[in-house]
């Protein structure tokens, strides 16, 4: 069963009456869309609070790890003062002792060695001790021009006339090896903060 309803109203009163509707549906529409705002406002407000205040103590926070602090990072830049200074010192650096070990374990069993200088600032290489017998002074000479860094050989043609217990002084100059600035050159650093 169908009912229909009867409108008695004029035109002009339903149409007032429309708008009244479509007016109050908008304004009902605008008091929830300001209420979602004021309440999405109040939420960054409050967040913002928030967010300031957590900033105010990491900065805080940071302020006396900074002062508590302090001495430790004063000891770690001389620390690296001190890395970056052996650094610079060390770079001419350049092990001679494998290669002394080489020439003592080769040398003849009938050579005993008195000296041996290696001086890295003037470029010279020194040795000098007694041999028993010529052919082992001749041995230890061809001994020495086979190692690739030393470099013109020098033994006096004397020590050769004799035979036995011969005592022998052969000089050298140094290759392949960096030279070491004399120490008066060397800049002195006494340290600080860089």
């Amino acid at each position: 069963m169908s009912i229909n309803l009867i409108n008695l109203l004029p035109e002009r009163k339903k149409e007032g009456l429309e708008k009244l509707i479509k007016f109050l549906f908008c304004k009902e529409i605008l008091e929830v869309i300001l209420l979602v705002c004021a309440f999405l406002s109040m939420t960054l407000l409050w967040g913002w609070i928030i967010l300031e205040d957590h900033f105010s103590a990491l900065s805080q926070s940071a302020l006396s790890v900074n002062r508590e602090f302090s001495h430790y990072n004063q000891e770690v830049r001389k620390i690296n003062f001190a890395i970056k200074t052996l650094n610079i010192e060390s770079a001419g650096f350049t092990p001679l002792t494998p290669k002394v070990l080489d020439i003592i374990n080769k040398l003849p069993s009938d050579i005993k060695l008195n000296s041996l200088d290696i001086n890295r600032s003037s470029g010279t290489f020194q040795i000098s001790g007694i041999a028993k017998t010529r052919d082992a002074l001749l041995n230890l000479q061809s001994l020495l021009e086979k190692i690739d860094w030393l470099d013109h050989l020098e033994s006096p043609t004397s020590q050769l006339f004799q035979k036995q217990d011969i005592s022998f002084d052969i000089k050298a100059k140094i290759k392949n090896i960096p030279l070491l600035e004399p120490e008066i050159n060397k800049p002195k650093n006494t340290g600080g903060n860089e």
